[in-house]
């Protein structure tokens, strides 16, 4: 499945040279697909790629999204003629006006009312770890090499990186992380709360992501995207704000006129969860 190869699968919409957008049910599969360059982000890759997201924001039959990368890696991360390009263009453009359309691609697919798996093999290093760091569930190959060296260029991560590192595993290994430079593998990034599956083999990620998708698919969309967007803004606000956050999500949820209709599959999805948990 890593080239897109499936019997069910149908493309969705028009391919794209950078991005290949395809459908199989409720799960949508956005594909980095800049094979030969090891799926680098380029300029054409994320103007591609926000088109995409904006796509599948507005296809209510789109229940999931995830996010690959065609080839041996996920990606490489920014292309260096992406990276000259912004260097370029400051000598017109004050850099935080460019610096804030290329963060603003990655908050569309923080933002997105649906979950966002992103699904690593190879490599996924630089602005791409940052590009999987705004997804919502992160699955790898136990040897894929991820981290953000950007240190190494004299740089920090500045697309989202530093502040999505930092809420995901915490200051103080974000910080040895980021200071570094230090690449690791996924058997290794799963401890520090990096990825949160990590599976033997291609095969096994295909399997697990399609599970991992499955299993999201099936729930209330409504409830699935406000959750999501709950737990953003719990993030980063006090505790105070988010319980009475809570409890707005809550009274919007409580008032669907199909709630009572779920109850029966939400008892039965515990006593599976019950039967089945490790």
């Amino acid at each position: 499945m890593r080239n897109g190869d499936h019997v069910r699968r149908r493309t969705y919409p028009p391919r794209m040279t950078a991005i290949h957008v395809d459908r199989d049910g409720a799960i949508t599969t956005v594909w980095l697909a800049r094979e030969a360059k090891r799926n680098a982000l380029d300029g054409d890759l994320m103007r591609a790629f926000a088109a995409a997201l904006d796509a599948v924001a507005d296809d209510p039959t789109c229940r999931v999204v995830v996010i690959r990368g065609k080839g041996p890696a996920f990606s490489s991360g920014i292309d260096h003629a992406l990276l000259l390009e912004v260097f370029q263009a400051t000598q017109r453009t004050p850099f935080l006006h460019l610096l804030h359309q290329l963060q603003e691609t990655f908050h569309r697919m923080a933002r997105l009312q649906k979950p966002v798996i992103a699904a690593l093999h190879g490599v996924c290093v630089g602005m791409a770890l940052e590009l999987a760091l705004a997804a919502d569930i992160r699955i790898a190959t136990a040897d894929c090499v991820m981290g953000l060296p950007e240190i190494a260029f004299g740089l920090v991560p500045d697309v989202g990186g530093t502040t999505r590192l930092i809420r995901a595993v915490g200051e103080s290994r974000a910080r040895e992380l980021i200071l570094t430079g230090r690449l690791v593998k996924a058997k290794t990034a799963i401890g520090y709360g990096l990825v949160h599956d990590v599976v033997a083999d291609d095969a096994a990620l295909d399997a697990m992501v399609k599970t991992r998708a499955d299993a999201l698919a099936v729930h209330p969309p409504l409830a699935m995207g406000l959750a999501k967007t709950l737990c953003g803004l719990s993030a980063d606000t006090a505790a105070a704000t988010s319980f009475r956050i809570e409890g707005l999500v809550q009274q919007t949820l409580i008032a669907q006129p199909e709630l009572a209709a779920q109850l029966g599959k939400a008892v039965a999805f515990i006593k599976a969860q019950i039967a089945s948990a490790e």
